[in-house]
Order: C-alpha cells, then sequence, then structure tokens
C-alpha cells in the first residue's frame, strides 16, 4: 500500500528503459522504519533540473518530458508482502500453509493500510489483493476495521485493485442476473471475494480495460481477466502502460518474458495507481472534499457503461478532466453508518381485561343452572300429580 496516489507497480523481472527520465519527486520509503513513532518524513528536495543535450546530440538525446499523472506528490512506499519471505514452520497449526498464508496477508494489509494513515498519507494505493472462496471466506474484521478507520476516521481515499484472474484463487464471478431485478449487481451470485476491494463502502475498487475501453479479458488477447464483482467502482486503463522501472530510475513498457520474448506488463495493478493518481489530484483541487466526497466524484464524472453501472468497469471509465472540471453535488461527506437496519417488531396488543368476560360467563352460567333446576323441579311436581 503506498501513500500518496501516484501511479506505481510492482512487477518482477527484465526492464525495457526509456533513457533520460526526469519527472517525478522522490519516493520515502517507510517500509520497518526504526522508529515507528517518528513523524512524517519531510518533504525531499527537488531534484535538479535535466542536463541540457549537448551541441549537436540529436533531438532524440533530450529528455522526453515524462510526467506521471500527480508527479508534484510524495510517495510513502510500505511494503506489505513480499515473494522473498516465507511462512516459518508452514506445515504447524491447525490451518493449512495456503490459508496461513492468506490470513497472514489480511493482517499485514490492515496494519499497511493503519500505518499509511497514521504517516499522513491522503490516497492508499492498494494493487496486490487477496481473493478466496465465498464459501470458505476468512476472518478480516482486522482489515476491515482497518479500512473504517482509515477511511472514516482519518479520511483518506483507499484505492483498490479488482483483481486478476491470473493470481491464484482469484476466479472470475458469474455476471449478473437480469432476471433479478431486486439484486442488480449480482452480491448473491459471488463465488470469488475479494479483499479489501469488497468493502465498498469505504474503498474505490477499479477493474481493468484494454486501450479501447472494453473490460480486459481473456477473449481480448491478454494473459489474465480482471475480476469482476459488485464492488467494482470505477475502471482505468491495464495494459500499454508507461512506469517507473523497479531496478533504475529509468521507465518500463515491458518485462522480460520465457524464450527472450518482452511481456507487456497488464493487469489491474496498473489500472489502480492510474486512479490514485487521479484521486490525488482531485484532493488537490478540492481539498474541502472527504474522501467519500472524492469517490463519488470520480465515479459520476466516469465515462458511463451501456447500463449505468456494471460488474466489470463499475460506473466506467475514469476521466480525469471531468472528475477536475465538472460541476458536480458533494454529496454525502462520510458513508452510510448503518449497514443493516434494525428489526422492527410491532409492539404487543395491550393485555385484555378478562374481568367482564368471566363476570358475564358466570352470569350466564348461573341462569342457566337456576333455569334447569326450575325447570326440573316443575317436571317432577308435574309427574307427582299425575301419579297420585
Amino acid at each position: 500500500a503506498g501513500g500518496g496516489g501516484a501511479p506505481a507497480a510492482s512487477h518482477s523481472g527484465g526492464t525495457v528503459t526509456i533513457p533520460s527520465y526526469s519527472g517525478g519527486r522522490q519516493v520515502v520509503g517507510v517500509d520497518n522504519p526504526v522508529n515507528p513513532t517518528a513523524p512524517r518524513p519531510l518533504d525531499p528536495p527537488k531534484p535538479p533540473p535535466p542536463p541540457a543535450p549537448p551541441p549537436g546530440a540529436p533531438s532524440s538525446q533530450a529528455p522526453d518530458a515524462y510526467s506521471g499523472i500527480a508527479p508534484d506528490v510524495d510517495i510513502l512506499s510500505i511494503r506489505q508482502s513480499s515473494q522473498a519471505f516465507g511462512l516459518k514452520d508452514a506445515y504447524t497449526g491447525d490451518e493449512d500453509p495456503q490459508t496461513r498464508a492468506k490470513i497472514d496477508d489480511v493482517e499485514t494489509m490492515a496494519r499497511a493500510i493503519v500505518h499509511a494513515a497514521n504517516l499522513g498519507a491522503t490516497v492508499i494505493n492498494i494493487s496486490d489483493v487477496t481473493c478466496m472462496s465465498a464459501r470458505n471466506i476468512i476472518d478480516q474484521r482486522t482489515l476491515g476495521a482497518a479500512v473504517r478507520y482509515a477511511a472514516v476516521d482519518k479520511n483518506v481515499v483507499i484505492v483498490a485493485a479488482a483483481g486478476d484472474t491470473s493470481k491464484k484463487d482469484c476466479k472470475q464471478n458469474p455476471a449478473f442476473d437480469p432476471m433479478q431485478p431486486k439484486d442488480p449487481r449480482g452480491w448473491s451470485g459471488v463465488s470469488t471475494v475479494v479483499t479489501p476491494s469488497w468493502y465498498s463502502d469505504y474503498v474505490l475498487t477499479v477493474g481493468a480495460v484494454d486501450t479501447e475501453g472494453r473490460p480486459l479479458t481473456q477473449g481480448g488477447g491478454q494473459g489474465s481477466s480482471s475480476v469482476a464483482g459488485p464492488w467494482v467502482g470505477i475502471a482505468a486503463p491495464g495494459t500499454d502502460v508507461i512506469g517507473l522501472s523497479p531496478r533504475d530510475d529509468g521507465l518500463i513498457n515491458a518485462i522480460d518474458g520465457p524464450d527472450n520474448t518482452l511481456l507487456v506488463p497488464a493487469g489491474t495493478s496498473f489500472s489502480t495507481a492510474i486512479v490514485s493518481g487521479v484521486a490525488a489530484l482531485v484532493r488537490a483541487k478540492y481539498p474541502q472534499l472527504s474522501a467519500y466526497q472524492i469517490i463519488n466524484r470520480l465515479e459520476r464524472t466516469a465515462r458511463a457503461p451501456a447500463r449505468g453501472v456494471d460488474n466489470q468497469v463499475g460506473y466506467g471509465v475514469i476521466d480525469p478532466v471531468a472528475a477536475l472540471t465538472w460541476d458536480v453535488p458533494d454529496g454525502p461527506a462520510k458513508p452510510p453508518q448503518q449497514l443493516s437496519a434494525p428489526l422492527n417488531i410491532p409492539k404487543p396488543a395491550p393485555h385484555r381485561d378478562m374481568v367482564p368476560i368471566w363476570v358475564a360467563a358466570g352470569g350466564l352460567t348461573a341462569a342457566l343452572l337456576i333455569g334447569g333446576a326450575v325447570f326440573g323441579i316443575a317436571v317432577f311436581i308435574k309427574r307427582t300429580r299425575k301419579q297420585q
């Protein structure tokens, strides 16, 4: 999770770099700081201006003037997980190693979110998510509390990836069922849960689209699909993206593939970084808006799909210019405080006074007894007279 919102991605492998990169601010690493209680690092000094090209040099040697979406932000880089580390004694305990790894990822994600919020991040980018079967959901109460703490208490815009089907257990969810009008986003049909993305009241979840604005799917020639879900709120390009190299100060637009081939990085990680950058710009222009209102502005200004909203691109593909310029109602400052309404049980009927009924019943019984006695005495006297 990185606070600040500048585009970033972590993909292993070789890089194809573009020379003369000169833009952007310095990244402040806060992974496992020596003093966790220390205040947020001061702003780093601005980098020196790029050197002028030598006389007679071709124009291609000049700085490329590459700039990220939000080049003036400060990035707090926090390592939440790493493939360089594994579980210690993974085969001990009650859970299998894969479940144990997911539980640890959820716990470290919660700590990273709280840590970023406490350091003063205004936008948290989460490109690495955890998928699990809807039939076997692990305990996520710690992560849910961390997400709410950052989004509500600390007023942080949390942007998370929708997930890619190439990742383990990230199986595609079924499309919505038009025959269920009472469940238009298809919550009842969810088969794969993506966390923390599914906390849709506090998190802006980003799906990926290709260069033509279509959902990123295997059928479109890509290696993986963007995981659909009722929590997807927006979409952004997820392929043919130029970003910073993880190895040096250059740029990257491809990674090494098998057999000396080059692969174009694709996935929701890049889409999420783009939306995080736009969110940082919107926060800078509208500082009076809360995190929930920033998310509302991004969704309401997106280029909507035909249905208005769907589970692949949410409310549509992000439109940075519209998000920064359109006149959009602010909306509520905070997400719904009550996710479920209490059951209103009707009041019981007042206790009925049964005394009049018992009196009436007793009177009627007494009258019947008296009448029966009088009738019996009359019949007896009549028979006696006949015998005489």
